[in-house]
């Protein structure tokens, strides 16, 4: 360093120290001591600056932000995009059950009936009040009021029509002889009291939780809140998101030319959001334009943002410029997966979480089906995806970084892999999960863990 240089760095260093000094009027008291305003004579040595703000996750955040492009594996990218999801708030809503399949639950389902509603027969046959013999007097009709059955007396009832006030048991049809209107049955078969009742509430009674918060409707879910008296549920809103397609190759329709590549997600990626509880407000197509992508990622009235292409770090790769002029937090720039490595995870100022996909169409589904969907079910209150074991029918192998993620078929002797590039999906059409292979393999019979596709659920 020459000599001007060093007076320059010491001078520096000078400005910096008195910035964070000893506080207000520590410039003024070192033009007052010759020895503070000194350059040599300054210490060598100053305080480090403290941080001002948050600790842990708000730091690692700005210095992503700030830094270079940050790899994560994919156990911490997990973690993240469902912190990230679970951020976002999303109010209640309430829904006939026609209309809730597959939302999510923001209240508990409470029963508003006992089940069954009154004592019912578990099987045909009659309503019997005491000891036999018994006098017929009739027949329970189905929806009617059950009425009052007297001791010694029988009234003929089907299989979940309600009983008389009165009933001691049901005697099965096959049990019991009727004869000139006088049913008597063996010793052997007389029904001991409470045989073959079902007592009103005996399955839920009033109050009851039929379904809890968090779970997502099911036609078992909405039959199960008809049977108790529900009429509506209380569900998550559904988030609201905005798709952006980024190049300025793509062609939406017909045979791509020369240069141009035909659209395979423009379609695709809509239909697995919805899949995932979604609404998707809009599908974009922005061209290779920083500017023009940075308005797009900055759409309002959205939950979540949702790109596919320029995540990665070529020239014509805007995203991570485009969020930075936008002042957004990023949390990974890229994944320790293959394919879908240069998967992208930023919240803007406000909040929404963006969401960059790949541009290889297979890369993106992948990463729309391992990281996107965990997000989402962090935004609807409920848990990621799970991986499962199942047993490899042939040996896989690791990839060079990270995890490789395999599209497989489920054979009879397990799973099988499937021939995939990351730019097409022709082998994803026939898979039936996605499996995950770490660093030494998967030998053949072992243990393989996958997750299912969401359309083969």
């Amino acid at each position: 360093m020459g000599r001007s240089g060093g007076r320059r760095a010491r001078a520096s260093r000078r400005g910096r120290g008195d910035r964070c000094g000893a506080g207000p009027g520590a410039r003024h008291r070192a033009r007052r001591d010759p020895r503070r305003s000194t350059p040599h004579r300054l210490p060598r040595r100053r305080r480090r600056r403290p941080w001002h703000g948050a600790p842990g996750r708000d730091r690692r955040r700005a210095a992503l932000h700030r830094g270079p492009p940050v790899t994560v594996d994919l156990d911490e990218a997990l973690r993240l995009v469902h912190a990230v999801g679970a951020a976002v708030s999303l109010p209640a809503e309430t829904v006939g059950l026609g209309d809730a399949d597959g939302r999510v639950l923001a209240a508990d389902v409470i029963a508003a009936t006992h089940l069954p509603v009154t004592d019912t027969a578990a099987m045909d046959g009659w309503a019997v009040a005491g000891d036999g013999p018994w006098s017929i007097d009739g027949f329970v009709r189905m929806g009617d009021p059950p009425g009052v059955l007297s001791a010694g007396r029988a009234r003929v009832v089907t299989t979940g029509g309600a009983v008389p006030r009165g009933t001691s048991a049901v005697l099965r049809s096959e049990r019991g002889r009727e004869r000139d209107g006088v049913l008597t049955a063996d010793p052997s078969t007389a029904p001991a009291p409470g045989t073959d009742v079902r007592r009103a509430g005996e399955t839920v009674r009033v109050g009851a939780v039929v379904a809890s918060k968090g779970a997502r409707v099911t036609p078992a879910v909405i039959a199960a809140s008809a049977a108790t008296g529900v009429d509506s549920l209380e569900v998550v809103a559904q988030p609201r998101v905005a798709v952006v397609l980024v190049g300025d190759e793509i062609v939406q329709r017909g045979v791509p030319g020369p240069g141009q590549v035909r659209d395979a997600l423009g379609i695709a990626v809509p239909d697995l959001l919805r899949a995932g509880g979604t609404v998707v407000e809009s599908v974009e197509h922005v061209a290779d334009d920083p500017d023009a992508l940075r308005q797009a990622i900055d759409r309002s009235g959205v939950h979540l943002v949702v790109t596919a292409a320029a995540t990665g770090h070529g020239a014509g790769d805007h995203l991570s410029r485009a969020l930075d002029a936008a002042s957004a937090h990023v949390e990974f720039r890229g994944v320790a997966m293959r394919p879908g490595h240069p998967t992208l995870l930023a919240c803007r100022p406000d909040g929404v979480p963006v969401l960059g996909l790949p541009g290889n169409p297979f890369a993106a589904i992948v990463a729309l089906t391992v990281l996107g969907l965990p997000l989402l079910a962090g935004a609807l209150g409920t848990a990621a995806p799970q991986r499962r074991r199942r047993i490899a029918a042939e040996p896989f192998t690791p990839g060079a970084d990270g995890v490789r993620v395999v599209p497989v078929c489920e054979a009879d002797d397990g799973m099988r892999a499937l021939e995939q590039g990351p730019s097409v999906v022709s082998g994803a059409v026939h898979a039936d999960h996605l499996a995950f292979v770490s660093a030494g393999g998967v030998a053949a019979g072992g243990s393989l863990a996958v997750i299912s596709l969401p359309w083969r659920r």
